[in-house]
């Protein structure tokens, strides 16, 4: 379970000890791949899937691959060392949160074989695949919508 709140233009979001090893694991991966993007190294099927073959060929690849790379950097800075909350500043800081983690989704169905990102309840017992991509959805959704909301602090306010 996720724990989310709001103070002001601050999202709080509280993450497990498993979610945030969860985490730093699959964007320090992310980050290798495209560190090695950058250095020349196309060959990762989890970049093609993220960037697609055409951007292979684009003039402002470097700048791309540079954006993601500082996105990725941006959330492995943002997580506590355990687990616990981070706090995203303001919209800007979580469309980056809510993009990287999409792009964490894209990247985890590339390295899965999976053939959609659109995985979840294809069946009755949905697997722990499925389970993890219904996780990172909800909150690559929650973050795109945190700005729009009222939290359950906000409510006992009023």
């Amino acid at each position: 379970m996720i724990s989310w709140d709001r103070q002001g233009d601050n999202t709080i979001v509280i993450f497990s000890p498993r979610q945030i090893r969860w985490l730093r694991k699959h964007l320090t991966d992310y980050l290798h791949r495209v560190d090695r993007a950058l250095g020349g190294h196309f060959d990762d099927p989890v970049i093609s899937s993220l960037f697609g073959d055409d951007c292979l060929r684009e003039r402002d690849l470097f700048s791309r691959f540079s954006r993601a790379q500082a996105a990725i950097t941006t959330l492995l800075n943002d997580l506590p060392d355990r687990g616990g909350a981070i706090v995203i500043r303001d919209g800007q800081h979580r469309m980056t949160w809510t993009w990287t983690v999409h792009e964490l989704r894209i990247a985890l169905a590339a390295r899965l074989g999976l053939p959609s990102l659109d995985v979840a309840g294809q069946s009755d017992q949905p697997s722990a695949q499925n389970k993890l991509m219904q996780w990172l959805s909800t909150v690559a959704d929650t973050l795109a919508t945190a700005g729009d909301r009222a939290f359950v602090s906000e409510c006992f306010e009023q």
